[in-house]
């Protein structure tokens, strides 16, 4: 098999010894000729330096392979996974040969995708340890990606210096954050200015460090440009309310918060969101001074006034739970007021509500709502749904 440039193990468990022995033996032989190699375990690596022509690469490195890598030539390189990244990781490793003592700058000549997976994720330290960490020999390091299209990173890098010290193009096709607290001069510090497509995902949003939470998420939805007008946020488990004096996320379209939020809160992000056309909200709360209309202005729903629509873009909404502690026609008469400043609403979703009044709700603005049909919670249990639900499609 002398042609073969392409070398790829499926990840199925973890290898047996033979299965180990195999891809080794298959390693050596080719990895002269290869250009596309992808494995999803940590290989025993026993020749020094992969092929000069290889552009696609997706590796496990795991910790006991870290001082094993091969030499790999960055300049060929057109996509790069690095899966299972421990701390110890160097990008040494794709180092040219240069002099010692000089600045080592590592150019990804034509590299379009990187993909990097850390082990592990930010538990306690809210990015500040991280941010300090960069007095290591990993500091004499600069990547530079000139032709990048797209970058993932997923958990926090264990060394700032990692990202840091990297160079980016002004324009990415998408860029995408899991799970992960990077510190946001990561990217203040950056040359990103604007991308097709954003998606950010925050895990464990931690009450001691919030300042860094604004600053990152303000920074990508407030002041990167997002030309596709796809950018998505998503968060989970938050220990703190939002706080929407703080948030300048003008260019998010779609946000997922898998935690409370209080209804007022929820008022004034629309207000300050144009661009945002999807929101899904894990718990909405109402509390006596969150909600707009008291319990006394319940008995008389003729002497509500509606104000003009609001600058939104919303077209669809999801509210998976409600916490409230009034009667139930007064938060109906809450969502019934947050409704009415969203002109361009296609679809409604509320779970474990009993959705008094919203027949009448229906029939009031039916001429403004034309695309709108609306199914109370009693007609929901006749269809078996049996979760209380109220839905608007188109």
């Amino acid at each position: 098999m002398p042609q073969i440039t392409k070398l790829r193990f499926d990840s199925d468990g973890e290898p047996a010894e033979l299965g180990k022995s195999i891809k080794t033996a298959l390693l050596d032989n080719y990895a002269q000729r290869l250009r596309y190699y992808s494995t999803g375990h940590p290989v025993a690596y026993s020749f020094e330096q992969f092929s000069s022509d290889l552009t696609h690469l997706e590796i496990r490195i795991g910790i006991d392979s870290v001082p094993l890598l091969p030499r790999i030539n960055a300049a060929s390189l057109r996509k790069l996974v690095l899966d299972d990244i421990p701390s110890e990781f160097s990008w040494q490793c794709f180092e040219q040969q240069m002099p010692k003592d000089t600045f080592k700058l590592i150019r990804f000549s034509n590299l379009q995708v990187l993909e990097l997976y850390f082990a592990g994720q930010l538990e306690d330290t809210g990015g500040e340890q991280q941010l300090s960490r960069t007095d290591t020999a990993e500091n004499q390091y600069q990547m530079e990606f000139p032709k990048l299209h797209s970058l993932s990173i997923t958990n926090y890098p264990p060394n700032a210096a990692m990202s840091l010290a990297a160079k980016y193009p002004s324009h990415l096709k998408q860029l995408t954050l899991r799970y992960s607290f990077i510190p946001p001069n990561v990217f203040v510090r950056s040359d990103i200015r604007s991308v097709d497509s954003l998606d950010v995902t925050l895990y464990y949003a931690q009450l001691e460090h919030p300042d860094n939470f604004y600053a990152l998420t303000n920074h990508l939805f407030g002041r990167v440009t997002v030309s596709k007008n796809h950018s998505s946020l998503l968060m989970s488990y938050s220990e703190f309310q939002l706080d929407h004096s703080r948030i300048q996320w003008s260019n998010l379209s779609v946000i997922r918060i898998m935690s409370q939020v209080d209804y007022l809160i929820m008022e004034q992000m629309v207000r300050m969101m144009p661009q945002l056309e999807k929101l899904i909200i894990y718990e909405l709360t109402f509390t006596q001074q969150s909600m707009p209309i008291s319990n006394e202005s319940c008995n008389n729903q003729q002497t509500m006034v509606y104000d003009a629509p609001w600058e939104t873009s919303i077209r669809y909404l999801e509210i998976l739970s409600l916490a409230y502690i009034s009667k139930p026609e007064v938060i109906t008469l809450c969502i019934k007021r947050f409704l009415e400043h969203l002109p361009l609403l296609c679809s409604l979703h509320i779970n474990g509500y009993e959705a008094v009044g919203m027949n009448d709700f229906s029939n009031l603005f039916k001429p403004q709502h034309r695309h709108m049909l609306l199914q109370t919670a009693s007609a929901v249990a006749d269809n078996h749904d049996g979760n209380g639900s109220l839905q608007t499609t188109e």
